[in-house]
């Protein structure tokens, strides 16, 4: 039993989302969307690492204090960078599928009467 069902969650990613929307074309462009955006992760991850031990190095061998505080400042907007990129992936890839998937009724149809159904039914009537 994985962690989305313990949390009733019926979507945990952009495949499961396009299979409850029966989109075919959602699911195979997320197929090559969602290892892309890993990839990309793992690059800026591995490059702010780098980055931030460079500068970590830069800020124990500054001599004067005006090198150490303009290091210091480029170390946290490092961290600070990497850590935006890593979460705003994460949510893209995982939270968003999910907070999408808790609007849509799948008991809708979604090219019929779209009053009550809501900004995301319209838009994905009009996908449809």
């Amino acid at each position: 039993m994985n962690l989305f069902s313990l949390l009733g969650a019926s979507v945990s990613g952009w495949t499961d989302l396009a299979d409850k929307l029966e989109q075919d074309w959602i699911k195979q462009m997320f197929d090559i969307l969602s290892p892309i955006l890993w990839a990309i992760m793992a690059v800026v991850g591995a490059a702010g690492i780098v980055y931030s031990v460079f500068l970590g190095v830069n800020l124990a061998r500054a001599e004067d204090q005006s090198k150490r505080d303009e290091a210091k400042k480029r170390l946290i907007t490092t961290i600070i960078a990497v850590a935006v990129v890593v979460v705003l992936i994460i949510f893209f890839n995982t939270l968003l599928p999910m907070i999408i998937g808790a609007f849509i009724d799948p008991t809708k149809d979604l090219g019929g009467n779209v009053e009550t159904g809501g900004v995301i039914q319209l838009a994905i009537s009009l996908i449809k």
